[in-house]
């Protein structure tokens, strides 16, 4: 008796906490919940500061798509996150740039000349219907909706 009042105290806690956090549109909870483009995309590859790959729209279709890196440098052979509203400018100091999964790697100039390989994710960027959008910039929820990866 006891173990079936925690249970169902168990359950009704879930139910209220997932329907405060979930969007009532089913559509709009796969859009916000979209976390990486390359579960999505393919033929990813970067173009000095421009991803572009192969995504799927909601229908299935294959689109062409890129987007302008945004709020990446590099600094002395690292790529590292900057101010995520300024144009990426690790392009004129690095090259051989592929892209693995959601990961961008390439080869990067150090402050004393050498090249160094390093890489840095990109979390923020999802497939919006066969669009590389960012995230930050199409999410305008209220609610906040925890990253499982």
């Amino acid at each position: 008796m006891k173990r079936n009042l925690f249970a169902v105290i168990g359950l009704a806690i879930a139910s209220i906490s997932l329907a405060t956090t979930t969007p009532a549109n089913a559509r709009e909870y796969r859009r916000l919940t979209t976390s990486r483009f390359d579960q999505s995309c393919s033929n990813a590859r970067v173009v000095n500061d421009v991803l572009e790959a192969d995504c799927l729209t909601d229908d299935g279709r294959l689109n062409y798509t890129n987007i302008m890196l945004e709020g990446i440098q590099n600094i002395d052979g690292n790529l590292v996150p900057s101010n995520s509203n300024q144009i990426s400018s690790f392009s004129e100091s690095c090259g051989e740039f592929y892209v693995i999964g959601n990961e961008l790697r390439a080869t990067c100039r150090t402050r004393y000349g050498g090249l160094k390989e390093t890489s840095i994710a990109l979390n923020d960027i999802d497939n919006i219907d066969g669009t590389l959008r960012y995230r930050y910039r199409y999410s305008n929820a209220s609610y906040i909706i925890p990253q499982m990866f």
